[in-house]
């Protein structure tokens, strides 16, 4: 449970998104403030979510993680297993594919000079950074918070990782840390610029942005692997219940 509970709560750190509204928050005035509320909204919902999902709703939850797993292992469903796996492969290829043709595009430059070539600049990375800047920019706190509240528990890693909690059968109480735990993990991303803000405000504001930069630049690829991944591990599961 604990393996992978962590292995879930850091795919979900390294979310582009979440890194960005850091490097935003940070960026802005009051920065240890708003990265705090940031921090503050996804613990309060992760703690929530935690306590509604493991011990308010522990046996519907139980119940739908049971259907869940004798569909899982119907033979009908293997087969839908591995025709989704090959599908998620396929689709990881063309992302991958269309990522390496995008980034080697020739631009023809004309003037008075000889015609060159040279490589269409990849401006996503602005362009992320500028979406992510209109959705908090101008905000107060209150917009802070609600942006951890959102980004507290992924849909995938989230529900994932619950499934996990519930199937270990462990005793409650170690359930709910583990559930906490993801929350925590899920947002180390926030918690180290806040601690090391405190002792080096500039040099964090710039590893943050770099870190920012190197994902976006790189988002296309980071989502092949995860979604090739993903269908290798169907593709696998599904011959092994056939």
């Amino acid at each position: 449970m604990w393996s992978a509970v962590l292995v879930l709560s850091l795919i979900a750190a390294i979310d582009p998104v979440r890194i960005g509204i850091v490097a935003l928050l940070v960026s802005r005035p009051r920065p240890m403030v708003n990265l705090l509320a940031f921090w503050l909204g996804g613990m309060a919902a992760g703690i929530a979510a935690a306590l509604v999902l493991v011990v308010c709703l522990r046996g519907l939850m139980l119940s739908v993680m049971r259907v869940l797993l004798s569909a899982v292992s119907s033979p009908t469903v293997a087969h839908i297993q591995i025709a989704i796996g090959v599908l998620a492969a396929l689709i990881a290829g063309l992302i991958a594919a269309r990522f390496w043709v995008h980034q080697r595009a020739p631009v023809p430059v004309t003037g008075g000079e000889p015609s060159v070539l040279v490589l269409e600049p990849n401006t996503r990375t602005g362009s992320s950074r500028l979406s992510i800047r209109r959705q908090l920019e101008g905000g107060s706190l209150a917009v802070a918070f609600v942006a951890g509240v959102g980004w507290a528990t992924p849909p995938v890693e989230y529900l994932a990782a619950i499934i996990a909690i519930l199937a270990s059968q462990a005793a409650a109480t170690a359930q709910v840390s583990a559930a906490l735990m993801f929350t925590l993990v899920a947002f180390t991303v926030a918690e180290i610029p806040l601690i090391s803000y405190l002792a080096m405000p500039a040099k964090t504001l710039a590893a943050v942005l770099r870190l920012h930069d190197w994902i976006s630049a790189r988002r296309q690829n980071i989502l092949a692997v995860v979604v090739g991944a993903f269908g290798v591990l169907l593709v696998v599961t599904g011959m092994h219940n056939i």
